[in-house]
């Protein structure tokens, strides 16, 4: 394969996955609340620190003529009130006689004069960062005016009604309540938003759609996320139970899913019409990256085969990180080692383990080989190969990740073709496209690749969220036809 073959995906507009995004914003909600948590806390410190309390005094007047109880003549002598007076309590005049009565070198705060429309009531209001301060200057104010406006309203009256009370509670009280949750939803889509672009500018392959277009290789097979167990939810507690032990991703358990089987059955299908036109049967199995599910397709695969009749040698030859002995739940005895019987140059039959309940032939390690590239390099390692090519219908490795061990390079000159494993949105769309050069770049035939651990869409293709009773539907015969199967 070209060195420039799916390099031009770049070029392209992006594409924007809803069920990808959804996913990893549901992934990442704790970092979204606890981002939306912080943001509410420190609006909470900031505001706290900012905030100035202010206190309101009020007192209300009725204002009247002298000799007169026309309520015409009263109202027009409020209006003359309410358009004078503050200037009056802002005038020079009575600041000097407030701020000399209560020995202070300015007053600090903001006085008011206001009339209640169509009536007679005038109300004077102050308003100071301390309850008593408020008190005091609007006392102070009401002492004193009368020496200022007795020469300016002339025959006006102010009444007083009520008179200012200490005020008790600041008038801009701050509903910290609401000031956190407004903070905190903002917090929330803000990192939703950034979390959002991230997604949508990840660089790796969301869908099938991309990998045939960004990698511009052949598709073998999608697997869709497989939930452990679920195949037996509505059977008892003693059979889930007995079921617990046997719950791991292989198609040979019951607790799988009908779909599961049937895309290992495709992989298997496609596989084999290949490796029949070439004449070829050593299959390599690799990823790019730890944990993307190639040791579970390679076993599933093997496993697959066996099904069919065919004798097929399961060899684990990631010394770095074996694994095919768990999913198999099989315990590997001193001496059956597979970096032992490279060392001490075993025949191909005394090296081999059968797994009666799999059928399968193994060559396992359960530990970690030091001098890993040591032992693909021994001749008695591609002797082991060699014979087992010559007594096995197929033979499949599970190789190292790519970008974890340089080993898998001299596995796949070993191997006839090669299959690479994809995650979806887990690698890098440009480390998966050199891992698929240097895989053709081998003297083994590159297959293609296989989508792994796809999730069922939230929405559909039509962007309509799936309905409850649809998945309900669709995983309840989708179990039936697991244990038929």
């Amino acid at each position: 394969m070209s060195d420039n073959t799916g390099r031009n995906y770049r070029e392209k507009a992006i594409k924007i996955d809803i069920n990808v995004l959804v996913r990893d914003l549901l992934k990442d909600l704790w970092l979204i609340v606890i981002f939306g948590l912080s943001v509410a806390m420190c609006s909470y410190i900031i505001y706290s620190l900012l905030y100035k309390p202010a206190y309101k005094s009020s007192a209300t007047f009725a204002v009247t003529t002298k000799g007169s109880n026309m309520v015409y003549t009263n109202l027009a002598a409020a209006n003359m009130v309410a358009e004078t007076l503050t200037r009056v309590f802002s005038s020079t005049v009575l600041e000097n006689k407030v701020t000399k009565d209560l020995q202070l070198d300015e007053i600090p705060g903001k006085i008011e004069a206001q009339l209640i429309d169509e009536t007679n009531l005038f109300v004077l209001t102050v308003t100071a960062n301390s309850p008593h301060l408020a008190y005091q200057i609007i006392r102070s104010i009401m002492d004193n005016y009368t020496n200022v406006t007795d020469n300016i309203f002339g025959n006006a009256i102010l009444n007083l009604l009520e008179a200012p009370k200490l005020p008790v509670y600041p008038d801009n009280s701050p509903n910290y309540h609401r000031i956190m949750i407004i903070s905190c939803l903002l917090g929330m889509a803000a990192m939703s938003g950034l979390l959002a672009y991230l997604s949508i500018n990840r660089d790796n392959i969301k869908n099938e759609d991309e990998l045939v277009e960004k990698l511009n290789t052949r598709l073998l097979g999608v697997i869709y996320h497989e939930k452990k167990g679920r195949a037996f939810r509505p059977f008892s507690k003693k059979t889930k139970s007995l079921l617990r032990k046997k719950n791991d991703l292989i198609i040979s358990s019951a607790t799988v899913s009908f779909s599961f089987v049937e895309a290992i059955k495709k992989i298997r299908a496609r596989y084999e019409y290949k490796a029949s036109q070439k004449g070829s049967n050593v299959l390599l199995v690799t990823s790019v990256l730890a944990g993307e599910g190639k040791s579970t397709i390679a076993t599933n695969l093997a496993i697959s085969l066996v099904k069919k009749g065919y004798n097929v040698l399961l060899v684990d030859a990631d010394f770095l990180k074996p694994s095919v002995y768990k999913i198999l739940q099989r315990e590997v005895e001193l001496g059956q080692e597979i970096g032992e019987c490279i060392l001490s140059s075993k025949d191909i039959k005394e090296a081999l383990i059968y797994d009666e309940s799999s059928g399968l032939y193994l060559l396992l390690g359960s530990r970690l080989m030091s001098n890993s590239l040591g032992l693909i390099l021994k001749d008695s390692f591609h002797k082991l190969i060699s014979a087992s090519k010559k007594i096995m219908d197929y033979v499949i490795i599970d190789a190292p990740p790519i970008t974890v061990s340089a080993h898998t390079e001299l596995l796949a000159d070993i191997a006839d073709s090669t299959i690479l494993v994809v995650r979806q949105n887990m690698a890098p769309t440009r480390a998966i496209q050199d891992a698929i050069d240097i895989l053709s770049d081998s003297s083994s035939e590159f297959l293609g690749c296989v989508l792994n651990n796809v999730h069922m869409p939230i929405f559909g293709k039509n962007g309509r969220l799936l309905h409850k009773s649809y998945k309900y539907y669709y995983g309840y015969y989708d179990r039936k036809e697991a244990v038929n199967n």
